[in-house]
């Protein structure tokens, strides 16, 4: 089985990845996902459990939301993709100073619905192929949580599974830089099969992070309208508190508030590590 192929397959099927709120259903939203995948039993979900905190999911635990007889969890893989924004997205974004582009606020926005549509076609299919697994982004026990270490947190981080499998490292802003950059999302899927497992090496956790390598950087610094990321790292509340009050002051009235999860994602563009790892 060429996993890459079947989640490509249904990434290209995806009736949603589009910008029809915004009129343009023939521009698509996300680009096709990097791919890579770590070991049900690496020990790095061990540490999660200690630098996150015990609510923190390890791989098994997440398939003993969907099925009785949990297999070993060195029978299971962690597939994360990660999904790049589009460089007409990023290239709005970039001029963007106190409130998000309007490309950025649907993505983010429409992103829940999105990942329903891709999550239940991928598990479909690949249980019509006979194998058993189980999306993050389809459970509904999955949900924020408090670290002690961390402050805002969840019971399964994207972002750490993605380091897991390879597919970079984070950044000041807490940002994860991959291949193709910062500006992306990231899901995760949990699988029983014999799936190869991408290396990380001895990679560090801020390995591609210009201002961890050598203080060279810090641009996302200056991108911040509330100074929420210092030389310290980030301060996730002040973030979240500036989204509170961006939604109030700054919501373009032309795109229908609904259900959507605001993002802000200014640190994500105008940066080195915008569309690479630097």
């Amino acid at each position: 089985m060429e996993i890459k192929q079947i989640i490509y397959d249904v990434f290209d099927s995806l009736e949603k990845n589009n910008f029809a709120t915004l009129g343009r259903p023939e521009d698509p939203m996300w680009e096709r996902p990097l791919i890579g995948v770590s070991a049900g039993n690496d020990p790095y979900y061990d540490f999660l459990k200690d630098h996150i905190g015990p609510f923190h999911w390890y791989p098994r635990e997440v398939f003993g939301l969907k099925y009785k007889n949990v297999p070993k969890a060195e029978n299971l893989r962690v597939v994360s993709m990660v999904f790049p924004q589009t460089e007409t997205t990023k290239k709005h974004q970039r001029k963007a100073k106190v409130f998000p582009s309007d490309n950025w606020v649907v993505s983010r926005g429409e992103w829940e619905p999105l990942m329903q549509e891709f999550s239940g076609k991928l598990v479909k299919r690949l249980e019509d192929e006979g194998l058993r697994c189980v999306s993050i982004d389809l459970q509904n026990e999955f949900k924020k949580m408090h670290s002690e270490n961390l402050g805002l947190a969840s019971k399964w981080s994207h972002r750490h599974s993605a380091f897991a499998a390879g597919l970079g490292t984070f950044s000041l802003s807490d940002g994860f830089i991959s291949e193709k950059g910062k500006a992306i999302r990231i899901s995760s899927l949990i699988i029983e099969a014999d799936i190869m497992i991408t290396p990380r090496g001895d990679r560090g956790p801020y390995d591609w992070c210009l201002y961890y390598q050598d203080g060279s950087c810090g641009k996302c610094i200056k991108r911040c309208p509330v100074e929420a990321i210092s030389e310290k790292g980030h301060e996730k509340y002040t973030c979240a508190a500036y989204e509170d009050e961006a939604v109030a002051k700054y919501w373009p009235s032309h795109i229908e508030r609904g259900d959507y999860i605001f993002g802000c994602g200014l640190c994500q563009t105008d940066i080195p590590c915008e569309n690479k790892k630097p």
